[in-house]
Formats: C-alpha cells, structure tokens, sequence
C-alpha cells in the first residue's frame, strides 16, 4: 500500500465518504483497514470488496472510519438514481466538456479502475479514469490535496438540465495508480471512461495494478458512446493509447445527417452505413479537409491510413455513397497529400497506382481551362520524372508522361493543337520509341519519342500521310521536328528520319524522300521554280524513281544515285 494520500480508502466506483476531522498517520490508517477488513470480510458485501481492493495504492479519504462503516450507498446509472450532487459521486467529464470524453485542460490521470463485462464496451471490460486538479502552489506539509486557492478548478455541480448533475471537484481523493511523480494534486475534477486498458495510454503513465466494481457497470452519461461503430473502431485501434489520442469532440453526426464522426488530438474516425467506420489523420485528412470533408468529392474513408507498397507512401481509400465513385489521397514526403477519383483514378489503377510510371499525385482532380476536362499531374519518385492523366467525356482517361508531356506542355495543353490525349504513351512496333495520340475538334495527332530524335509533334494532314507511309515503320521513319511553317508562310511541313511531309490547301499533303530532297531544297524547295509536291514519290515506265511538283519533277536512279531535276516538265 503507497501512503501517497491521506485519509480513508474508497471504494472503487463511490466517491468517498463524508470528510470529517480524523486525521490518521499511515500506519494507523493501515491498521484501521486491515482491522475493518477482518470485520467485514465475513460476506459479499461491498465493504468487503472495498477493503479487498483498497491496497492498490494511495486511494485515501480523510474519514476512514465513517466511510467503512457507514451504510452502502446506492450506484448511479444513466440517467437514474444518484445522478445528483447531492449523491456524492462525481460528474463525468463528456457532461462538463460538451461531449468530450476527455480529461479538462489543466488536470492530470491520477488513477483507475474497471468493471468487468460492460454493456457499454460491447461485454468487455470499461474503465474509469479520475483526472484532477493540478495545484499551482503546492500541498502543505504531511498533505497531498491542495487547498481551494491552489487549484484550477472550483467544488460544484454538473450543469442544470442534464441527468449527470454529479460532483465536480470536490472530492479529495486518488486510487494513485497513474502519474505517480505528481505526489501533490487536487480533487477528482471529472472521470472520463474508455474500454482502452489505461496503462496502454503512454500519457497517462498508469500502473497494472487493477480495482474492479462490477457494481459500476451502470454508470454513464449521455454522450458517452463505447459501443457505437466509432467507439468500438476507436477501441480496436488502440483508444486513447493509439496514434488518435484523446477525444476532441463527441460523436455527431454528419450535415448530410447520413454518417456520424469523432475528432481526436491525433485524427477522425467516420462512419456510413455504407462505408463503415475508418480513421483518418495527419495529411491525409488535412487534404481531404480541403476538398470538403465527406460532402466533398471524395465522400467517407473505405480504409485506415495504409502504407503503400513502397514502403514510403500512405493512403486512404473514399467512396461517396450517393454516386458510388471512389476516390483515393494518396501521401509521399516528396510530393505531399492529394486526391485522385473518378475516372482519372480508375486509369492510375489500371497504370499500377503509385509503382507505375507516372508516381505520386502531385495535385488534386482539377477543371482543365476550358471547363470540359479534369486532369492530375503526377510524380514518379524514383525518377523525378513527371506525368499526367486528362480525362475528356469525348476521350476518356489517358496518362501522359516524360519527354512526350513535356512536348504537350511546350504546344499548350489540351488547348494547343493537339487537344487531348485518347491514348496512353505506348510502345511503337520496332520496340524503341513511345508514343500518345490526341484529338482535337475530330482532327487528329500524336507525339512520337525516340532517343535519336526526341519528341515530336505530328497532325492533321501531314500526320494522315505520315499514316499512309507506314508510320514509323515506313521509308518515313520518326519526326524529328514538329510541325513547321514553309517559308513564306503558304503551307506546312514536318521533317522525318527519312525525308519531309509537305502540305499546303492547293496540293494537299505529300512526302519528299531524303534521296531527292537536298536536290529539291538546293533549287529553292516551296519557294524555288518546282514549287510543293503534289503526289506521293512512285516509279515512272523507265524504272526511275519520281517525285512530281508543281513546277516540274524530280528523278532518281535507284541503281546508279543518279538525280536528275526537271523544271517546267510534265
């Protein structure tokens, strides 16, 4: 027994006899009790189970005599008997601090004790934790209470109107099992219950050592809810010693009326019928603060924080019951929180999540500029290269990465010539470059990659013939320029590995192979005396190969190299 208090021990649950002059040293109240002990240790009476009890510690009274021997008083229930001040029990702290279940600012854990099988805590055990008054200037010698004007709060009743109208720091005494450095405190201010073992709450700094009173299964308050989904989410995570710490609200329900919540110091817990009840914390929950909590685009969490598969990430899963569309904010140190649903979600799954190309979100789903599209930016992590996903209810959802993106980027957006994207980066036939395709207005295009030639833009006109030619595969090879004005400004060309596509509105678009194409560029080229091509290169009745314009010819001999420029023929 720790003689950390002075006066009589209580009995777990009660509060605390009557105060009255007897003061007793700890020897003699230790022989008092053990003499009250063998008195009353003759039947199951709550006496008994007091002085059974009463050696956990410095849970002590100034009146050990009167409280032993005085007639039991009844145990308060929810709402029912000895609810009032007058019963002598104290308030629990959810009655004092708005719904909070949660010790007062300014007060510390002094001890504990359960009742097994509560009803409350789902059949298992529920436990009441005291928390007192810390004293501002100390205890007088040989006491460990201090006086009234040493505390932080003042001796009077739960508010008017509410059935737990019980005691609120009036009674001096402390079981002692918890925050034992702190030899000198006030009276109990208020208890706080969790079906959480309270020596698996760092803060609290709580012993094993247990007082049990069945006979306190009935007390309770209002807005004290263990049972609920969220209490019991709340328990299985740890309770109060978990990463969600202390209750900061009680449980409410949502505006949408749908769902219920509890804050924490360290997070949320929400639940939906739908859903289910999930935590949520740090980042995480910050980002989705931002996009509006559950009546934001996201709706309520489908999972706890989760790490990602890396091993470097979190994440939490949504749903929004109404139009069941999940969503997802995914964290990663380097890029932050951010959100990502809908369809755009479902094309970053398909891609491989976070372990694909294109990495982290690095923005939540925004309105592209002209209101028709949304679209995330992406990170990969392990290579810092950038990525994207756009999505149109013309195109759908498509992914946009590295050097391709860049090109995208340089060219406008979705608001260039391209517009957007209708395809992935993919992977061309021969193995060695990358490409998107994109549409615009019907019209369409593509940026092809390849390490020798970079990214480049093709589209329109000249894309469609660069098609015809075989893509990549044809004589034509990979673009190595964009799109280009023809000097003069009268048409529009793009250079390939293997010559250039001309067009302009008079002749349409035509390829110029790379065999003739110096001979026709040294003469002037759209602007010299053959003017454009006007059809696509062929073999004439002579074995020649031919390229016609509209001033003229060009031939080549496939045998000798032989090139010979014909003006003004036809």
């Amino acid at each position: 027994m720790t003689d950390v208090m002075t006066g009589p021990v209580p009995t777990p649950g009660t509060d605390e006899a009557v105060a009255s002059d007897l003061a007793l040293r700890p020897s003699a109240r230790r022989t008092l009790v053990e003499r009250a002990a063998g008195l009353l240790d003759r039947g199951p009476s709550r006496r008994s189970f007091l002085v059974r009890t009463a050696v956990i510690g410095s849970a002590l009274t100034v009146s050990p005599l009167r409280f032993l021997l005085r007639p039991g008083t009844a145990y308060a229930a929810v709402c029912g008997i000895d609810s009032a001040c007058s019963a002598g029990y104290t308030v629990f702290c959810a009655t004092i601090n708005d719904g909070v279940n949660a010790c007062p600012p300014g007060s510390l854990v002094g001890g504990w004790w359960k009742s097994d099988g509560s009803g409350f805590c789902c059949g298992n055990a529920r436990y009441y934790i005291d928390c007192h008054s810390y004293c501002s200037c100390g205890c007088d010698s040989g006491r460990n209470f201090c006086g009234e004007g040493c505390r932080n709060c003042s001796c009077g009743c739960g508010p008017g109107g509410q059935c737990d109208q019980r005691r609120v720091c009036c009674n001096n005494f402390r079981y002692g099992q918890c925050m034992q450095h702190v030899s000198c405190t006030g009276p109990v201010w208020c208890r706080v219950v969790t079906c959480t073992p309270p020596w698996r709450v760092p803060a609290w700094a709580c012993s094993t050592t247990s007082a049990v009173d069945q006979r306190t299964n009935a007390h309770g308050a209002p807005s004290i809810e263990d049972c609920t989904p969220i209490g019991s989410k709340f328990t299985a995570l740890g309770g109060q010693g978990s990463f969600l710490g202390e209750p900061t609200t009680r449980e409410v329900g949502t505006p949408d009326g749908a769902g219920r919540f509890t804050h924490y110091t360290g997070g949320s817990i929400y639940w939906h019928p739908d859903t289910r009840a999930w935590s949520i914390r740090g980042s995480i929950r910050d980002s989705w603060q931002r996009t509006g909590w559950e009546s934001g685009p996201l709706g309520f969490p489908t999972t706890d924080e989760t790490v990602t598969p890396d091993g470097r990430g979190r994440y939490n899963h949504f749903l929004t019951p109404a139009t069941r569309i999940p969503g997802s904010v995914y964290w990663h140190p380097d890029t932050g929180a951010w959100s990502v649903r809908g369809a755009i979600r479902q094309r970053w799954e398909a891609l491989g999540w976070e372990n694909g190309a294109l990495g982290y979100p690095t923005t939540h789903e925004t309105a592209t500029p002209d209101g028709r599209g949304r679209f995330n930016h992406f990170l990969n992590t392990r290579t810092r290269v950038p990525g994207s996903i756009y999505w149109h209810p013309d195109t759908g959802a498509h992914g946009v990465g590295g050097a391709i993106r860049q090109k995208w980027q340089a060219l406008g957006w979705e608001t260039g010539p391209l517009g957007y994207p209708t395809t992935d980066e993919l992977t061309t036939p021969d193995r060695k470059g990358r490409f998107n395709h994109f549409v615009k207005a019907g019209n369409r295009g593509s940026i092809y990659w390849h390490p020798a030639t970079g990214a480049q833009a093709v589209w329109g006109a000249i894309r469609l013939r660069w098609e015809a030619t075989g893509w990549e595969t044809g004589p034509l090879g990979y673009p190595t320029t964009d799109e280009l004005p023809t000097p003069g400004g009268t048409g529009r060309y793009t250079a390939f590995q293997g010559g250039h596509v001309y067009w302009t509105s008079a002749t349409g678009a035509h390829s110029v192979p790379g065999d003739v194409l110096a001979a026709w560029l040294e003469g002037g080229g759209t602007t010299g005396p053959l003017g454009f091509p006007t059809r696509e290169p062929y073999r004439d009745s002579g074995g020649l190969l031919r390229s016609e314009f509209q001033g003229g010819y060009i031939t080549r001999n496939t045998t000798t190299g032989e090139v010979v420029v014909h003006e003004g023929a036809g």
